[in-house]
């Protein structure tokens, strides 16, 4: 258990010391404003039991208010009745106030004693876990991780990637910022997400970047599409169709490469409808508004309204992982470890074979 309180358990303790103060007999409340200010000027140190409560008294107390036996509790506690007995009494001398109330056959917790054992549970579980974090800061692991991600990789990259890292540190506390690349790298800058995926060439000055792959393009067709019953599909053959496509201002690199490759392969299209997400845009093909060229990440076998071609092309824009250059933990090179693999075996199931998805 650590010695040293962190700022909830300085306020839990004050308004705690406030509530028995109340409760206390009347003559003794001198003594706990002067306690009261000694505490909350020093913030950081629990006192010898005869100036401030103790947390091994605390945990013995709360055992007692469990059980509401002292040969029961002192069992647990794996110390004699005694012992047990000249702690309650310790802090009975130091509230002003009984905290139990023998009976022949079970214990009762007076007021002051309720208002007691409740506090101390909570500052306890403060102190159980300002222990578990100077102990992950002591050897190199982070309290939380922040993870910012581009909508497609949620599908299955993000997930796998999470499980893993899960798996290994179930304790981590992890959340997830689905947002546009751009997005991402204005977050990292401002400290406001740890790890970024990013479909990006841009790289940032202080930041290490990992290219996790270069996706292969997918032509996305409704089901009932002339062009669904071929395995593979050239983009020429997609001229003068009708498009469907993210707006430009959602990634403008990727969005402008899109239409450089069209050009470049002779395919004009005759409209583009433009659709916010994912979701929206393939919800658009199968509904045969029109058709799509997309990256591996949004390619769903699952889905029977519509079909994925592969049209022989690769994206030049990599989908990229970046990181402070500073953060160096074990669970941030778990999580690299982890991304690598997965994203290898995408590129792996893509490869294949020449089978339609």
């Amino acid at each position: 258990m650590s010695p040293c309180p962190g700022k909830s358990d300085v306020g839990r303790l004050g308004a705690l010391l406030g509530l028995l103060q109340k409760r206390s007999s009347p003559g003794r409340q001198g003594n706990w404003a002067q306690v009261s200010r000694v505490y909350m000027r020093s913030g950081v140190t629990y006192f010898l039991w005869s100036q401030m409560l103790v947390l091994r008294d605390l945990e013995q107390f709360v055992v007692l208010a469990d059980e509401l036996n002292f040969r029961h509790a002192a069992a647990r506690l794996h110390i004699s009745q005694p012992t047990l007995t000249q702690t309650i009494q310790r802090l009975e001398r130091f509230v002003g106030s009984s905290l139990i109330e023998r009976t022949t056959r079970k214990s009762r917790l007076t007021e002051a004693g309720q208002t007691l054992a409740q506090g101390a549970r909570l500052l306890l579980r403060d102190a159980d876990a300002l222990t578990r974090d100077v102990r992950h800061v002591a050897a190199g692991r982070r309290r939380q991780l922040r993870l910012g991600a581009v909508n497609p990789a949620l599908r299955r990259m993000v997930p796998n990637i999470l499980h893993d890292v899960h798996t290994q540190y179930p304790d981590l506390r992890i959340s997830l910022h689905p947002m546009p690349s751009h997005q991402q790298l204005r977050a990292l800058r401002e400290s406001r997400i740890d790890i970024a995926i990013v479909r990006t060439a841009e790289s940032l000055p202080g930041f290490v970047s990992e290219i996790l792959m270069h996706e292969p393009l997918f032509a996305v067709l409704p089901s009932d599409h002339p062009l669904a019953g071929q395995s593979r599909v050239d983009l020429e053959q997609l001229n003068g169709l009708d498009f469907v496509m993210a707006p430009r201002d959602r990634n403008p690199e990727f969005y402008d490469e899109l239409i450089s490759l069209y050009t470049r392969r002779n395919c004009s299209p005759s409209t583009i409808t433009e659709a916010d997400n994912m979701h929206a845009q393939l919800a658009l093909v199968g509904a045969g508004v029109g058709v799509a060229v997309q990256p591996l990440l949004f390619v769903d076998r699952d889905r029977s309204d519509i079909v994925f071609r592969p049209v022989n092309e690769e994206l030049r824009i990599p989908l990229q992982l970046l990181r402070p250059a500073s953060d160096e933990t074990e669970i941030t090179q778990a999580f690299l470890t982890s991304a690598r693999a997965c994203a290898q075996a995408l590129v792996a199931d893509a490869q294949e074979s020449d089978r339609p998805v």
